[in-house]
């Protein structure tokens, strides 16, 4: 009797120690992923950033733009509700290697990545929307300083032929 109990109990901690590795595997496995995906975030940013302006900004682009905004606020407003609901845990779990609310699966690590990539992608697009904006107004600034001086250079020149 004492046999068959000690028996099992090394099968246990030999399933235990299995079990335990693979944890300490997909763990690395995870985080190299997560290294993946940062990388390939940058990737899309910088193409992103040296993307030609003038196909961002469009009106029909903007309009549209403009919609799925507001369907991707009300989405994301929802899905933050749900996430809160759980006390965060799930969070957690996405930025830790070891696994903090027992609902997190595969599938909704990758749906909340898919969500955290495209708040990235709308982030950028404003970003280049901004700079674009930036650049315009800044161009604008250089043309009427400049008209300004040569209005100033003709008043001066008037007012030297008056006198």
């Amino acid at each position: 009797d004492k046999q068959v109990l000690i028996e099992r109990i090394v099968r246990l901690q030999k399933s235990h120690a299995r079990k335990n590795d693979k944890l300490e595997f997909l763990g690395e496995h995870i985080q190299q992923l997560l290294d993946e995906i940062r990388k390939k975030n940058k990737i899309i940013q910088c193409y992103a950033l040296r993307e030609e302006s003038g196909t961002l900004s469009s009106e029909d682009m903007d309009a549209n733009k403009e919609r799925v905004i507001r369907l991707y606020k009300t989405e994301v407003q929802r899905e933050i509700k749900t996430l809160l609901a759980r006390k965060g845990g799930i969070m957690a779990s996405v930025y830790t290697v070891h696994q903090q609310d027992g609902s997190m699966t595969l599938e909704l690590s990758l749906q909340i990545n898919q969500k955290l990539q495209a708040v990235l992608e709308d982030t950028l697009l404003k970003n280049i929307t901004l700079k674009e904006s930036l650049d315009t107004l800044g161009a604008e600034i250089a043309r009427l300083s400049q008209e300004n001086r040569r209005l100033q250079l003709n008043l001066q020149e008037i007012e030297g032929r008056l006198t």
